[in-house]
């Protein structure tokens, strides 16, 4: 597991590196196609893949994740799936030909910490696998939200999963978010969770999608190393902020 010391707290990021990932903590199961944008960055083989990190299809050719989950030689981004146990028909599992990691990304503290994978080939959208909407604003306060992956249902210990997981959470204003982890917020982050704690995104979680109103506001990228608790709300990069780049890459990029 990938940490990060920064402004004297003990941080982590939310992947999992060259372990089976596990599931949200607090949440529920998403249901069949009722994420057709979510992406699963994976190993292994069809039929049992292992989760490495989360993404959102924000066009049929590209994914956005984050920066510190940056893919090894032979990983698959997966579309269409809901168990990574088993085969479905709905399911894409494709090869990833260009990493594209945000120009000012900075590893010592995670801030822009946003990724683009184009994938070959580029997705067949259908019921299952459909592109999601990038904000034309950023989220005001205690805006209703969903966080999705297949990450930890426990914290510290892991509990591995099988479904995609769901949980319904709040943006907090940046200046609680900013209080409760001694200034480590920058301008790029939100933080998104439960007054109460006990939900929350965690290990395993890194890279997907934080939806509010239809559209991916967020992108999971660290928290403290236990996750779901009270006063420690998860850290998300903020979409609104780089949407020109992701367009910009897309563009420039090209389509194929």
């Amino acid at each position: 597991m990938m940490k990060l010391v920064a402004f004297g707290l003990l941080l982590v990021s939310l992947a999992v590196l060259g372990q089976p990932g596990t599931r949200i903590i607090g949440g529920y199961p998403c249901g069949e196609r009722n994420r057709p944008y979510q992406a699963a960055l994976v190993y292994g083989r069809k039929g049992n893949w292992n989760i490495y990190c989360g993404g959102s299809l924000v066009s049929p050719c590209w994914v956005l994740s984050a920066a510190h989950c940056k893919p090894k030689l032979g990983m698959k981004v997966c579309l269409g799936k809901t168990n990574l146990k088993k085969r479905e028909s709905t399911e894409q599992c494709l090869s990833i030909a260009e990493v594209k990691l945000h120009p000012n990304y900075t590893r010592r503290n995670n801030d822009k910490d946003f990724m683009l994978l184009r994938l070959r080939p580029c997705a067949k959208l259908n019921d299952a696998v459909k592109t999601i909407p990038l904000p034309s604003k950023c989220p005001p306060d205690n805006s209703e939200c969903t966080v999705s992956g297949w990450g930890t249902i426990r914290s510290p210990q892991a509990k591995l999963p099988d479904l995609l997981q769901c949980a319904d959470v709040k943006t907090v204003p940046q200046q609680t978010c900013n209080t409760a982890y001694r200034g480590a917020i920058t301008p790029f982050m939100m933080c998104a969770g439960v007054p109460e704690g006990g939900t929350d995104s965690c290990q395993g979680d890194s890279g997907g999608p934080l939806v509010c109103n239809g559209k991916v506001e967020g992108v999971v990228s660290w928290g403290t190393y236990v996750c779901a608790q009270k006063g420690n709300p998860g850290v998300y990069s903020k979409v609104c902020c780089v949407v020109p780049w992701i367009k910009d890459t897309i563009t420039k990029q090209g389509k194929c």
